[in-house]
């Protein structure tokens, strides 16, 4: 038997399943579990600074097949709402778990907020822990994930995160899954929400969603809605150019430039809520591929995912990202984005910037993407529109 604490034996399963991308934004309950999972696993992970970034990382990491986990307190989770929900519409590769530490005296905490009613109302599947039994039970959520192929929550009593308990460890977990290319689980789109909910549906109610049947996808851009083709049209060139270039992984937001992830394009593997892209991307690269590229929109870079590129810097990783520069809000109507605002959010990035200013000429683009893929070091090309 080993002897712990109630964080120890949440750290130890963790590392006993195999889990390779943890996330963690600091708060009551986590961080002890944190700092108990990098003294067993003798690495030094980073903090996270944002619960949605966190969360996208993990998910992420679990669609191309790592098992993963979040550790964050009651109001974080809610905090990452825009990707919990948009994670429920998709299909993991391998488990994703999300412990969320209850401070249920609000001793270390701005208010005492009860968890379960927002579970219940996202309709996320959960455990309320036995912290006695703690060890087996983060096992047995990883369990649930993956014969579901949905995210699941642990709920732990920040209190108790210090009391004593024994468990006895497992050498049996660990498991390797294989990520296999599949537009219909891992990309959240409105073209493919109605499907995508019909899943979910029988998910929530323990049914067999093999029995749904799976839409035939439209070809872009002429099967495409009409309020989406001018976009999708100016997009064109680059995407001709693109497809010969896109790495191992290629990550988007649910906006227009991502119904390139259907054919004949194919260019795009992972897709959820405005502004994830990029924090998909770290996922996916920490899970082990190496070769990232995260395609997002201003509006979506100004409206969460710069928050990503903190992941990046303190990780070090080369993820390319493209950002498409139509100083509008072109998925929501149009509205207009003032010119300053993305030029300021990037004045801190410019020795990874590179800018392509004429996007209908095939050699500027090519040679672009050229630079870009050659880079050692994460670059941001921004294409002006």
């Amino acid at each position: 038997m080993t002897k712990g604490t109630v964080a120890d034996g949440i750290a130890f399963a963790l590392h006993d399943l195999g889990v390779k991308v943890l996330t963690h934004v600091p708060g009551y309950g986590g961080s002890e579990t944190f700092q108990s999972f990098k003294n067993i696993a003798m690495k030094n992970p980073p903090i996270s600074f944002n619960e949605e970034v966190a969360y996208s990382i993990v998910h992420g990491a679990s669609m191309v097949g790592q098992r993963s986990a979040l550790l964050t307190k009651s109001q974080g989770f809610v905090k990452a709402g825009n990707a919990v929900t948009d994670s429920l519409y998709t299909e993991l590769t391998a488990g994703f778990v999300t412990i969320i530490f209850e401070d249920k005296v609000g001793s270390r905490s701005d208010n005492i907020m009860e968890i379960e009613p927002t579970l219940q109302g996202f309709y996320f599947p959960y455990e309320v822990g036995n912290e006695e039994n703690i060890y087996n039970e983060v096992i047995k959520c990883f369990q649930e994930s993956e014969k579901r192929k949905i995210p699941f929550a642990l709920l732990v009593d920040a209190a108790k995160i210090e009391m004593p308990i024994s468990f006895e460890r497992r050498n049996d977990l660990k498991k390797n899954f294989e990520y296999k290319r599949n537009i219909l689980d891992h990309v959240v789109s409105p073209l493919l929400s109605e499907y995508q909910n019909k899943v979910f549906s029988a998910k929530k109610f323990y049914g067999d969603s093999s029995a749904i049947e799976r839409p035939e996808l439209p070809l872009v851009p002429d099967k495409l809605p009409e309020r989406m083709k001018p976009t999708a049209i100016k997009y064109l060139p680059f995407f001709d150019a693109f497809k010969e270039f896109r790495g191992d992984i290629v990550t988007g937001d649910t906006s227009t430039s991502s119904a390139f992830a259907l054919p004949p394009y194919n260019a795009i593997d992972l897709v959820t809520h405005i502004g994830g892209s990029i924090p998909l991307a770290v996922g996916a690269y920490s899970a082990g591929f190496k070769n990232v590229w995260a395609l997002t929109g201003d509006f979506g870079f100004i409206a969460s995912g710069h928050m990503g590129l903190v992941e990046i810097i303190q990780r070090n990783i080369p993820i390319k990202i493209v950002i498409f520069y139509n100083k509008q809000a072109a998925a929501t109507g149009g509205q207009q984005i003032p010119k300053i605002i993305l030029m300021r959010m990037l004045a801190g990035y410019n020795n990874y910037l590179i800018h392509l200013s004429n996007p209908s000429d095939p050699f500027e683009i090519n040679q672009a993407l050229t630079e870009v893929s050659e880079a050692d070091d994460f670059k941001i090309l921004l294409i002006n529109y």
